[in-house]
């Protein structure tokens, strides 16, 4: 089993943030998103375009929480456990936060991850809030795969140990209908350098989101449009997080223009079932010229492990059915306190591609992945258990909010 931590762990200065699209993609995507929207919404009103919410995300209840234990394991890393924690409405502050922390029960390996996050801390500004992450992440003889898209079926071990930080500020207008973020990321760990030595590392990288939610839901939308688009900028040497070390490689120094595209479309089909397509496309520009991979993102095809596909171009589609049977339970046990609005089914089917060029590569040989779910509805907690299925195995995923 693999456990889908609550905290990204992965090296955010070597795996740049999705992407930068080419003049030419770049002209398609308003016809691309033009023309989904038309299609999706043609049997509807105008109006039907941005539906009414179901209920508003500032006003939900005071101090719900769910507390998760969990065991999982890492390729090559080992055996460990620990909790998954969520908590909405702190105090009626309208704070969030999440923790995790996880130990080994593997006597072969080493491993821990401390992590928490604070999120929707309001700010003087009405609509202006941040978020601040942190993680204290250690895997001795983690296995990684390698990048691109010919990328063996093979693992190469080495070890992890790293601090992670990020600030998220973000403004939501018209009751969160639009968003607009920033993310400040900062890494501290250790890395390889050209002689084959260890040496320890601090690095920021920064990028800017734009959402638009035109849903009837925030957490758990069942009907409308999402779209999602996020771009990489220029980050500090130094911040209130940290500061860049010097012995930080000229390679990892030079502008990489990524972004990221993020369509999702929820078609009510029943009262309770709802037919969702997710769409992603990402690119990577700059050192063009290199003959290193230089990753514009990697696939999240939940049925091969984290970070199994990854290059400088990359797209995805998904289509999931979810099924939710009402069940408005209140819950006050000690660990789970709020009220079970119900319990979701879903079943997925999902396809995707990387490249190293833009060309017919990215729709050709597919990976392909498919699975189930369980979903516990808690108010503005969303538990999600995914089992899904590749040609190379089996993953489960053990996480909280929805993948889209």
């Amino acid at each position: 089993m693999r456990y889908n931590w609550m905290m990204e762990t992965r090296r955010v200065s070597n795996e740049p943030t999705p992407l930068s699209m080419t003049t030419g993609l770049k002209k398609r995507w308003p016809i691309l998103i033009t023309g989904t929207i038309l299609l999706a919404f043609s049997w509807q009103d105008a109006s039907a375009l941005i539906p009414d919410r179901r209920r508003s995300f500032d006003e939900r209840r005071e101090n719900v929480y769910m507390i998760i234990p969990a065991i999982a394991s890492l390729p090559g890393a080992g055996v460990f456990a620990g909790i998954l924690g969520s908590f909405s409405n702190i105090n009626g502050t309208g704070i969030d936060a999440a923790v995790t922390q996880a130990e080994t029960i593997d006597s072969e390996s080493d491993i821990h991850v401390r992590a928490f996050a604070l999120r929707e801390i309001p700010l003087l500004i009405p609509g202006l809030t941040f978020e601040y992450w942190f993680g204290d992440i250690k895997f001795d003889d983690y296995s990684t795969y390698l990048p691109g898209r010919n990328s063996p079926n093979f693992t190469i071990p080495y070890k992890g140990e790293f601090d992670y930080f990020l600030l998220h500020p973000v403004w939501r207008l018209f009751d969160r209908r639009i968003n607009l973020s920033y993310y400040l990321i900062y890494f501290k760990g250790f890395s390889v350098n050209e002689d084959g030595y260890e040496e320890e590392i601090g690095q920021h990288s920064a990028r800017g989101e734009v959402l638009l939610d035109l849903t009837d839901d925030v957490v758990d939308p069942r009907t409308g449009i999402r779209l999602r688009y996020s771009y990489s900028l220029k980050a500090p040497e130094k911040s209130i997080l940290g500061k860049d070390s010097v012995n930080a490689a000229d390679a990892e120094k030079e502008d990489i223009t990524t972004r990221n595209l993020e369509l999702s479309l929820y078609f009510p089909i029943t009262q309770q079932f709802t037919l969702v397509y997710y769409h992603q496309q990402f690119e990577a520009a700059g050192r063009e010229e290199t003959d290193e991979i230089v990753t514009g993102g990697r696939l999240e095809l939940r049925g091969y492990p984290g970070g199994r596909w990854s290059d400088r171009y990359g797209m995805v589609n998904t289509l999931e059915g979810r099924y939710t049977i009402p069940t408005n339970t209140n819950i006050d046990i000690y660990l789970i306190n709020g009220v079970l609005e119900g319990i979701q089914l879903a079943a997925f089917y999902e396809t995707g591609q990387v490249s190293p060029k833009k060309n017919d590569d990215l729709f050709k040989d597919l990976h392909q992945s498919y699975g189930f779910g369980i979903r516990a509805l808690i108010e503005a907690i969303v538990f999600r258990l995914d089992f899904a299925f590749s040609n190379e195995g089996a993953e489960t995923h053990l996480t909280i909010d929805q993948p889209f």
